[in-house]
């Protein structure tokens, strides 16, 4: 059965049979989405979390896990809800862009808070890790395009399996209780794209998170559940895809690492709007436009990024992350497309208004286009500028190196943390794996 055969890698593979590319890769999302997740911690989505919880328990918390960014410290449950949502509030945060979801950031947040909770080794938070993303792809892989194109958001249905795996290797579940770790977490997957754009877009992440960590602890206490979640008739896979791919869950397990597939971003938007940014600023850069002077912008697509990011007029700085007609103008006129440019201020702006309304968005079936892009802006005198591109600067195939990523987490946490807070996180998380307890890196994350 493929939901035990899951569960029993899981359960079988330790530190040593991780290759030592997947552990160095595995620092690199550690440390982006720390980042990202301290920069998050400044948004609204934050306050109203935290405030509302707080209303709910009273202030009562156990002080078991830290609140990144906050200073303050709450029970493992309430952490991960809260991390989790905060890690995808920018919308900054990794992505997986064969599966069409957001990983780590429905990954980390139940795992730190476990590892932090019982005094785990950064060697216990990478295997999990890596689990958790194994994980997480394959089922993405095994639910196909079917899967989103119905209008479920990955991110969330996922991540809750990832999750689950991850925290139930930290807590040494066998492999019948991750079978029932996964079937508990399997009848709580929910989530739908409607709410792009809004809070509960990260909102998901928080809650698969915060669902992956009681699905592993109710496990350990003998809570029982489906032991074919993943396979069975009327099971994961059968409902929320066709259940065709079902073999694709354990395919060359323990030989192909998945983790080494993920993108970082360098924009804080959608994934599907990012190749768009690319030919944009590299028209920017090249021709040196007066926007003032443009006929029209024409972006082609795969249908996918449209369906993602299509919104015409976007009204909040949260729509302009799903906007390729706001991205694109943003990008020729600004050249950036950082924290600061979503905002409902900017979206608003009468400048920016006009110059979308030039963008024109065009979905074309191309297999080079799924992620990429080819764009041109003709100015009013006949001048035409084209540019294209197949992989986003990002992606695993253009990648960012340590350092750049090194670079993007001063710039966004800058504001968060002292300087010598941000250097001290960079170089710990260098060297994770000597890490006997996780603790002393966290000490850091408050201001």
């Amino acid at each position: 059965m493929i939901t035990r055969k899951l569960a029993k890698f899981i359960y079988q593979t330790s530190y040593k049979d991780i290759p030592e590319n997947v552990i160095e890769q595995s620092k690199l999302l550690f440390l982006d989405w720390l980042g990202v997740t301290l920069a998050g911690s400044r948004e609204k989505i934050a306050a109203i979390l935290l405030n509302f919880l707080e209303e709910v328990d009273g202030g009562h918390s156990l002080s078991q896990a830290t609140l990144i960014g906050k200073g303050l410290k709450t029970d493992i449950l309430k952490a991960s809800l809260i991390n989790g949502a905060v890690s995808h509030a920018l919308d900054l945060d990794d992505y997986h862009g064969p599966v069409l979801a957001h990983p780590t950031a429905t990954l980390l947040p139940g795992i730190l808070a476990v590892v932090e909770w019982k005094r785990l080794s950064g060697k216990e938070l990478i295997t999990a890790l890596v689990m958790a993303f194994d994980v997480f792809v394959r089922l993405g892989y095994a639910a196909g395009r079917i899967h989103y194109d119905r209008g479920w958001h990955a991110t969330s249905t996922l991540g809750h399996f990832g999750a689950t795996a991850g925290i139930g290797k930290l807590l040494n579940l066998n492999a019948e209780q991750l079978v029932n770790a996964f079937g508990i977490a399997g009848t709580q997957a929910g989530g739908v794209r409607q709410v792009f754009g809004t809070m509960c877009k990260p909102f998901h992440a928080g809650k698969a998170s915060m669902d992956g960590l009681l699905s592993a602890l109710l496990a350990e206490k003998g809570f029982t559940s489906s032991k074919e979640m993943i396979e069975g008739k009327q099971g994961f896979l059968d409902i929320f895809s066709d259940g065709a791919g079902s073999e694709k869950v354990v395919a060359n397990l323990g030989k192909t690492y998945h983790l080494r597939e993920i993108s970082f971003k360098p924009y804080a938007s959608c994934g599907f709007t990012h190749s768009t940014i690319d030919l944009m600023r590299e028209v920017r850069k090249k021709a040196k436009v007066d926007v003032n002077d443009v006929e029209e912008i024409k972006i082609e697509v795969n249908r996918g990024a449209l369906d993602a990011a299509g919104k015409i007029e976007p009204k909040t700085g949260l729509e302009g992350k799903f906007s390729i007609y706001y991205c694109a103008a943003l990008a020729l006129k600004e050249g950036e497309a950082g924290i600061d440019k979503f905002t409902d201020e900017r979206v608003k702006d009468p400048q920016m208004v006009k110059l979308m309304k030039k963008v024109k968005a065009i979905p074309v079936e191309d297999d080079d286009l799924y992620l990429g892009a080819r764009g041109s802006v003709r100015m009013k005198d006949g001048t035409e500028y084209k540019e294209s591109t197949v992989f986003p600067k990002g992606d695993p195939q253009n990648p960012l190196s340590y350092d750049e990523l090194a670079e993007k987490f001063r710039s966004i946490t800058m504001g968060v943390l002292p300087r010598n807070k941000i250097e001290k996180l960079i170089q710990k998380i260098k060297i994770l794996e000597e890490l006997k307890d996780i603790g002393s890196l966290l000490d850091l994350c408050s201001p």
